[in-house]
């Protein structure tokens, strides 16, 4: 069948993309107004939008080798460090990256020692289990004023420290406490870094006249983050590096160190059965420079938020968080750490988890351009069409999730997970080019709301939020007024 695409007003384009990115209701109107597969032009860029299910199939795996790439190479920035991230990288090169990436963030890799470099130039090893629970005692203690005045506290702004201290530690082998020192430059730079905004005029202007902006922009070296945190990280990363490669130190197994040397690792990577056939390389300087900033950023915000969101559903779902509380304390019986196994024993906050995810899922699309003419199911879709998953409207089909609004952890049983189609939750995406990171992620939630568990009871204040109010501009799913909560201690 010929691909026909609808003429909407260029007005119409700007207007849902300043005003409905981050939107379930439009998401959901427009396939129910247009149907599974439809597609318009935005500026002179077609964009074809595909949630029907089998077609997805084909799209994340069975056809996977003609939608290997995010983007199209018009519209892929050549700067530092954007250029160079996984996200970003297209065809054998992207394959090669990460077919030397995988290895170190395997499952393996997540019972391994960090060594963390302290403030006063003393180190030690220490598990990354141990590592995390560490940040997550700190972010206990964060919450204990808060218990002792009954006040009420921004959800974010203490769930964004916990996750910052544990990249810095896991990632980069660095202590920074940015839950004592929210001043600390490595944390304004951090927030400043992911504060992202689609109406900057230079990126409106880019996806509009991308063959007139490109090459204004490359050589400005300006992409989708702000130039004086880019060049922060740039600077911080390349420092470690050169310290490490000059010491020739040996034992470090932070993340930085395990990207310096995957290559030498024989991991094999394979998603959904799909074997990426990559050849592993060592990575130049630029590459790990550029994903080390990737996986900071990543790791800082969509676990901060999914955190924070699972809290609000505890607050306004107190049953649902007493049955996560008691099965916390059933596995933690005996144990001192919520390490690698005692997580893995937490079905049902991982199901917890797993709804929030749904609800609030990281991003409200994944992206996809097709290397060449490929037909999937009746659908004959030419070479370069940027093809896009609304998520969003995925997760919210009153079909594939019955009451969609609601918070059901029910949902993910293992039951109910055997019958559901795998292309029904995709927070993290799907096939070869998912989420890298999501192990780590799964751990490091699981970690910190195991520890505020064990210790409160989270509730509503006079000033949270019911419903939240989204910002349905942000292209990350960020509340109006934020998530704000209060807690009492358990006796």
């Amino acid at each position: 069948m010929a691909l026909e695409l609808f003429p909407v007003p260029l007005s119409w384009v700007l207007l849902a993309l300043l005003a409905g990115i981050w939107n379930p209701e439009s998401s959901r109107q427009r396939v129910q107004q247009w149907g599974k597969v439809y597609g318009f032009f935005f500026g002179r860029t077609p964009m074809l939008f595909i949630s029907d299910r089998e077609m997805l199939r084909e799209i994340f795996v069975k056809k996977f080798y003609a939608f290997t790439n995010r983007q199209s190479k018009e519209l892929t920035l050549e700067t530092k460090p954007g250029g160079r991230m996984l996200t970003n990288l297209r065809g054998e090169d992207w394959k090669n990256v990460r077919s030397t990436l995988s290895p170190a963030f395997s499952g393996g890799k997540l019972k391994m020692q960090v060594k963390i470099t302290c403030s006063d130039g003393f180190f030690s090893f220490v598990p990354m289990g141990p590592a995390i629970n560490t940040c997550a005692d700190q972010l206990v203690r964060n919450i204990a004023k808060f218990a002792e005045t009954g006040e009420s506290f921004d959800t974010k702004e203490l769930t964004g420290a916990f996750t910052m201290d544990v990249i810095a530690r896991t990632a980069f082998g660095t202590e920074i406490d940015s839950q004592h020192n929210p001043q600390d430059p490595f944390v304004a730079m951090g927030k400043k870094a992911f504060n992202v905004t689609f109406s900057r005029p230079s990126l409106l202007l880019f996806f509009m006249f991308p063959s007139i902006m490109k090459p204004i922009l490359e050589w400005l070296n300006t992409d989708l983050f702000p130039s004086d945190a880019t060049s922060f990280f740039y600077g911080i990363f390349d420092q470690l590096i050169g310290m490490r490669q000059k010491s020739g130190e040996k034992g470090r197994v932070d993340f930085m160190q395990l990207m310096m040397d995957a290559h030498k690792d024989t991991d094999e990577d394979e998603e959904d059965g799909v074997k990426l056939h990559g050849q592993k390389h060592a990575l130049t300087r630029d590459d790990v420079v550029a994903n080390g900033f990737l996986f900071f950023l990543a790791g800082y915000e969509t676990t901060a938020g999914t955190m924070a969101f699972v809290l609000y559903n505890f607050a306004i779902n107190q049953e649902e968080q007493d049955k996560a509380r008691e099965e916390v304390n059933k596995v933690m019986e005996g144990r001192d750490l919520v390490d690698y196994e005692a997580v893995h024993e937490m079905s049902y906050l991982e199901m917890c988890c797993m709804e929030t995810l749904r609800m609030y899922p990281p991003a409200p699309n994944v992206g996809r351009v097709t290397s060449e003419e490929v037909k999937v199911q009746w659908l004959t879709i030419p070479k370069d069409m940027f093809v896009a998953v609304p998520i969003l409207a995925i997760h919210y089909d009153p079909e594939r999730w019955p009451e969609p609004k609601k918070f059901i952890p029910e949902r993910f049983t293992k039951e109910a997970r055997e019958k559901r189609d795998p292309y029904d939750w995709l927070p993290f995406s799907a096939g070869p080019r998912n989420c890298i990171g999501m192990r780590l992620a799964m751990m490091e939630l699981k970690v910190g709301l195991a520890k505020i568990l064990m210790n409160y009871r989270i509730m509503t204040a006079p000033d949270t939020d019911i419903p939240l109010k989204m910002k349905k501009g942000s292209p990350f799913p960020t509340p109006e007024n934020g998530i704000r909560l209060k807690v009492e201690l358990i006796n």
